[in-house]
């Protein structure tokens, strides 16, 4: 077959296009692709660019810097010698003699120590964390040295002289004091709060005792302001405690809310902490419950019941005020029921450290969240008044309990306060107007950095499972742990939830709520 030259041209185009795809298509299946990304990767590992540094949590500002002194010979330094036998405890709530016992230490030795700290100091009477240290012959386990430790700043001291004789003496612990600037943010940790600002253990502590009732550390809030000056005890140049607050302001979170101010003033006549007032409570900081509420009914054992009509202790002191109206704690302590009580209604007691259990009855409802064992402080919101229970209309039934027994908890002196004496008040105004500049002059705290969201964990390439729950609802395997204000607590385990009810006894007119608890043989301050 002749081809014209026309249809030859076509046929070797075609022909040399077939060519060509053939080879692109081998060398496709034999050449791997570039793959370009990886290609920029590789080369910017070449260079040398500044990398990002890795996210890292925030770091607190430095603590102070202290420079030790050199101190007197301590008992450590016989750890070293192989035949001493060396036993260290602190004294708990036991007897000097009991707890130098269960060390086995000899009571012949244990009289020896006694003795040779006549005149120098008693042991009838020692605190929970005091510490003890003995060092005694591992043979025959005579005592070669012992110590006392109450505080760093306050370390007693007995070692054997050259004739075998125990002397006891106090230690030359280079004692210094010195004034302290600061400041300090409230975060959801208190305590990690003040130790982000430099500040140490112990701190909360001389707090509370200056704001002395007014509020309590325990009810700071995530958000508020602290600015404080205090003096801090420093032994063989190290920090020992901090002695007192000279001026402290704490700043609510609600700008609302007004700032509380204590100062450290002695006059003539007057000692201790006086608010910006110049009043000092005088009854042990307790405060009442529903601030500016009359009393509508006193505690009165022999009271004739307004309902029932007929002779029945009311064991409380009733405050009226309208439905709603905030319920706070009378002083700092734990929640120990929280629940409907039968007469009494929605009931709260409040267990405080100095022996005095307090009751809030008929409340209308609790404070979201509030549940068994949780720590309040004086004058923190603990609830709503109400008329729930056996209820004549809204109001609080607040009772106070100690040693098993009710008691008028008026006796309490609540929101009592002592004027600055005549005498002293133009030094008072002097010494608060100096303090205050010096307070005013501290810089407010900055909130310390959040720390970064921890990195996403890394799988094994395999996509996560399909959810059937819509976007933001909680898992089923992550409850929410919200529950509603008035749901009762759950009973302590291994208790009968209903034994003991507090709204079970009926020799009151509310129902005579019986707080839970063991009652502290101390009476209230």
């Amino acid at each position: 077959m002749h081809l014209s030259p026309r249809m030859t041209a076509i046929f070797g185009g075609l022909f040399g296009l077939a060519t060509v795809t053939s080879v692109v298509a081998l060398l496709i299946q034999v050449v791997p692709v570039r793959d370009e990304r990886a290609l920029v990767a590789d080369h910017l590992k070449d260079l040398s660019l500044p990398s990002k540094p890795n996210a890292t949590a925030p770091t607190a500002p430095p603590k102070k810097q202290r420079t030790p002194v050199p101190g007197p010979w301590r008992i450590s330094e016989l750890a070293k010698d192989s035949s001493m036998l060396i036993v260290s405890d602190t004294m708990e709530r036991r007897s000097f003699v009991v707890a130098l016992g269960e060390k086995d230490v000899p009571k012949a030795q244990v009289y020896r120590i006694l003795k040779a700290f006549e005149g120098v100091r008693k042991f009838d009477k020692s605190g929970r964390k005091d510490r003890f240290t003995v060092a005694m012959d591992r043979g025959t386990r005579k005592i070669r040295a012992f110590e006392y430790e109450v505080t760093p700043s306050e370390v007693f001291q007995a070692r054997e002289d050259a004739n075998g004789m125990l002397a006891g003496t106090q230690l030359d612990m280079k004692i210094a004091e010195e004034e302290v600037v600061a400041s300090f943010y409230v975060g959801k940790d208190l305590a990690a709060s003040y130790r982000y600002a430099g500040l140490e253990d112990g701190l909360l502590d001389v707090i509370d005792e200056a704001l002395n009732g007014r509020v309590s550390t325990e009810s700071f809030k995530e958000g508020g302001t602290v600015r404080l000056i205090l003096t801090e005890e420093t032994a063989l140049g190290l920090f020992s405690k901090y002695k007192k607050v000279v001026a402290l302001e704490y700043r609510p979170v609600d700008p609302e809310e007004k700032p509380v101010r204590a100062y450290w003033f002695t006059g003539q006549e007057a000692k201790g902490y006086f608010d910006d007032r110049g009043r000092q409570p005088h009854s042990g900081g307790w405060r009442l419950p529903v601030p500016g509420a009359p009393v509508t009914s006193h505690f009165n054992p022999k009271r004739l019941h307004p309902i029932l009509k007929k002779p029945m202790p009311h064991t409380g002191t009733d405050f009226g005020a309208p439905s709603g109206t905030p319920i706070y704690a009378a002083y700092r302590g734990v929640v120990e029921f929280i629940g409907p009580a039968g007469p009494s209604g929605n009931l709260v007691t409040v267990k405080h450290p100095n022996g005095v259990t307090t009751g809030y009855a008929h409340m209308s409802k609790f404070l979201p969240g509030l549940k068994v064992g949780d720590k309040v402080g004086t004058h923190q919101q603990v609830g709503y008044v109400g008329t729930t229970g056996r209820s004549t209309g809204p109001h609080l039934h607040f009772t106070a309990k100690r040693d098993g027994k009710y008691f008028d908890a008026l006796t309490l002196q609540m929101d009592g306060e002592r004027p600055v004496p005549p005498v002293d008040k133009a030094a008072f105004l002097a010494a608060k107007e100096a303090l205050d500049k010096r307070i005013d002059a501290i810089p407010l705290p900055e909130p310390p950095p959040e720390a970064p969201p921890p990195e996403p964990a890394k799988t094994g390439g395999g996509s996560e499972p399909p959810s059937d729950q819509p976007e933001g609802s909680p898992s089923a395997a992550e409850p929410t742990a919200e529950a509603a204000p008035n749901t009762p607590s759950p009973p302590p385990a291994g208790q009968d939830p209903a034994a003991g009810d507090p709204g079970d006894a009926t020799d009151d007119d509310e129902g005579g709520e019986m707080i839970k608890g063991a009652d502290l043989k101390t009476t209230p301050k």
